[in-house]
């Protein structure tokens, strides 16, 4: 009796286990949030081998699906060791709770060349942030406009985890001069965001920019 009871209580247990794995892939916030595998590559730039001070960290999105391409999204670059921010350009992402049923905190930090860049010539007018919104069964896509700063807090929802999935947008314009006459070359970057080891397309199947941050591992590899 006591062996069927041990047994029954080991099924019941695994069969919970199978089931609360399931439910969570099955949430809206976790479908098809593995279509990229997430990865940081180093770039050695040291004429000797080893004396790794010189190199450039570069973070990848590797496609669960073949056909498609290998994309690279962050950048930091060090110089004897030392990370030199105005020629990278990364994030630094924190989510929490808030006291709010089904709400968390995002607080970003984005590094870029052009941080807090007001002269003459340079205007860095708009970053925007994109984001998602998980409800129960749906998605809810929401944008915030700040003005030339490089801290961002986002509230946002998320019924099923703390996931954090969005897109962050840089304008930035300068003044110029094209055949004696005075005009504007406008400039734009994009990252995707998000605080977890994977995510999903939804920023990237259909934007051109990111789309065109292609890298080959084969190169990669033979520059190493």
């Amino acid at each position: 009796m006591k062996l069927f009871l041990m047994k029954y209580l080991l099924l019941f247990f695994m069969t919970t286990l199978v089931m609360s794995c399931t439910k969570e892939k099955d949430t809206i916030a976790e479908m098809n949030a593995d279509d990229y595998t997430i990865e940081w590559v180093k770039f050695d730039y040291d004429s000797i081998k080893g004396s790794d001070k010189n190199y450039e960290l570069i973070e990848l999105f590797i496609p669960k699906d073949k056909s498609k391409d290998t994309l690279f999204n962050q950048a930091k670059f060090y110089i004897n060791g030392k990370l030199i921010d105005n020629s990278s350009k990364y994030y630094d992402i924190e989510v929490t709770a808030t006291p709010k049923k089904h709400t968390y905190l995002a607080k970003i930090k984005m590094y870029s060349k052009y941080s807090n860049l007001m002269t003459d010539k340079n205007n860095r007018r708009i970053v925007d942030v994109f984001f998602l919104n998980y409800y129960k069964d749906s998605l809810w896509f929401e944008i915030k406009h700040f003005k030339n700063v490089d801290n961002f807090e986002i509230e946002f929802t998320n019924f099923h985890n703390d996931r954090f999935t969005g897109r962050i947008t840089e304008y930035v314009d300068r003044d110029t001069i094209i055949s004696n006459e005075k005009m504007i070359i406008g400039g734009i970057s994009k990252m995707i965001l998000t605080n977890k080891k994977t995510t999903s397309t939804s920023f990237i199947e259909n934007d051109s920019l990111l789309q065109s941050q292609k890298i080959s591992l084969k190169e990669m590899s033979e520059r190493n």
